[in-house]
């Protein structure tokens, strides 16, 4: 009998998942160093503000964010609150709602954006060489890829 955590296969595993975890607590915290932002709101901004027209369907949302369509609910009523989005009918599909960054939420994306790049620049690219960056890149995106599943609404 083999040892189950004897297995090579744990330090991909076990190395993506620390290094993950590291990196994103870091970036986090210089994105909100007062703590008063969740991270998860940073995430959404960023991502609607780096999507043509700063709009995206609550399904592409919850997909991006790697969340629950329950998790992606709460997340926008707080940004909704906050006066960060806005939520309207789709224009193209009435079954679908768009989430749309207000020019607060575009403003406090730059804000929070500028502090997140440059946190991402210390913890990322300054431990990396540039041939690794263009490395990794691909191969984080083939791994995301091969593990969003569009039919289970994540």
């Amino acid at each position: 009998m083999s040892d189950l955590f004897g297995d090579p296969r744990w330090e991909a595993y076990g190395m993506l998942r620390e290094a993950y975890l590291a990196v994103t607590r870091n970036i986090d915290a210089d994105v909100s160093p007062a703590g008063d932002f969740d991270a998860s709101i940073s995430d959404l901004l960023f991502r609607l503000a780096r999507t043509p027209g700063h709009a995206l369907r609550t399904v592409d949302i919850t997909r991006a964010l790697a969340t629950s369509t329950t998790r992606t609910t709460r997340l926008l009523d707080t940004a909704e609150e906050r006066g960060l989005v806005t939520r309207q009918a789709h224009p193209e599909d009435r079954r679908a709602i768009l989430v749309t960054l207000t020019p607060d939420g575009l403003e406090e994306a730059r804000r929070r954006g500028a502090l997140g790049l440059a946190s991402a620049q210390r913890h990322i690219y300054d431990v990396l060489t540039d041939e690794e960056v263009a490395v990794m890149i691909p191969i984080l995106r083939r791994i995301r890829d091969a593990n969003q599943r569009p039919d289970k609404g994540r």
